[in-house]
């Protein structure tokens, strides 16, 4: 099953610049993920009520082709990717422009027994079988190796997690771990260095007046990003790559 979606790009998801970058197609790529598990009754308006469980994302790679404007519509697919996992979901994504390729992802996503505070597999929630598609994209796979630790890396800023970073469970959501480390960089350098590739790995959740401390390093073509909490418990990592 391919999910396809048409969808007119609105200036509030554009950038400093006015155009849809890597921020913005990070939020289509949410949306139609999150509506592809809704469609099959699996998503976590109802998941929590229904099962005590919920989805969590687990991390997301995304590559950017082009910037757009927000003139015209963009056409989503989303589908699930074949894995030999019996516990992860792998969800992979592309967004076009009259026929065009402008951005693609990949998501990797668990169920999460609230009451037992663990992983769960997805029959546990009654996950259909067989929705797997063989199809893929040239994204490249997620990292086994990601920082782990804040040793020569720069500390950027601090972000106190307040109550429009919430989710339905009460953590930060998502989208907002895309701001928390983008912002590791200031207007001038987005100017300059236009945000191609990003990688994100969710560690440990993050909750509300939680100060979260972001640190970032150059190493070539790599800039590695870390959120870390108040105890030393790392909270995010993230990998960006830019082009002049």
């Amino acid at each position: 099953m391919i999910l396809e979606r048409d969808y007119l790009p609105m200036f509030r998801e554009s950038e400093a610049n006015g155009l849809i970058g890597i921020k913005g197609y990070l939020y289509y790529f949410q949306d139609i993920t999150t509506q592809f598990l809704h469609n099959l009754g699996k998503g976590n308006d109802t998941l929590p009520e229904e099962y005590g469980i919920c989805c969590m994302y687990a991390k997301y790679r995304i590559h950017v082709e082009k910037l757009v404007d927000y003139t015209s519509p963009v056409h989503m697919e989303t589908w699930m990717e074949k894995t030999n996992s019996h516990a992860l979901l792998y969800q992979g994504f592309t967004i076009k422009k009259s026929g065009a390729l402008i951005a693609a992802g990949r998501v990797e996503s668990c169920f999460f027994d609230m009451k037992r505070g663990r992983l769960t597999k997805p029959s546990a929630v009654d996950f259909p079988k067989g929705m797997e598609e063989d199809q893929r994209n040239d994204v490249e796979p997620f990292r086994k190796k990601m920082p782990k630790s804040i040793d020569d890396m720069e500390y950027r800023y601090t972000h106190t997690v307040r109550y429009t970073d919430l989710d339905k469970m009460g953590h930060m959501t998502n989208l907002k771990y895309v701001d928390l480390l983008l912002n590791a960089f200031d207007s001038q350098f987005y100017k300059a260095h236009m945000a191609t590739d990003m990688e994100i790995h969710y560690v440990n959740q993050c909750y509300e007046s939680e100060a979260i401390k972001v640190y970032a390093q150059v190493q070539g073509e790599n800039i590695w990003l870390l959120g870390v909490k108040e105890d030393g418990a790392i909270a995010v990592q993230g990998m960006l790559r830019t082009a002049s």
